[in-house]
């Protein structure tokens, strides 16, 4: 795989995140890999856990580390149907704009997924 994504897979809204990047991988490019397993700290030990649970971070084929909107763009570009979005986040300032509101939906996403109170495995509290 040229890309791997690690998300939260404890988070509802990271989950369905996964779920739309890999609705729109129509040449399985992107590996989707949750952050909080075994195998994500054996294949990416430079990442840690607290690292990963505070942004998205995608590894390129190139071993290119990309965190927050950053990630986010280069997923965009990677996937056919919504590379122009990417391409926005890619005009003077969009990254300095899209950081922000990325962190902000980062730190409240368990709240973002629904009432923690519910969450699957209780996480999200």
């Amino acid at each position: 795989m040229p890309y791997t994504m690690l998300y939260d897979g404890n988070c509802r809204l990271c989950r369905s995140q996964a779920s739309l990047v890999a609705a729109y991988d129509e040449y399985d490019q992107i590996e989707l890999i949750d952050a909080n397993s075994a195998e994500a700290r054996a294949r990416f030990p430079e990442i840690t856990l607290d690292e990963a649970m505070g942004q998205l971070h995608v590894v390129g084929p190139d071993g290119t580390i990309y965190r927050g909107a950053e990630a986010v763009r280069e997923l965009l570009l990677q996937l056919p149907a919504l590379r122009g979005l990417g391409e926005l986040l890619r005009l003077p300032g969009a990254l300095t704009l899209a950081q922000p509101v990325y962190e902000f939906v980062a730190r409240n996403r368990y709240l973002f997924g629904g009432n923690p109170a519910t969450c699957d495995d209780g996480s999200c509290r």
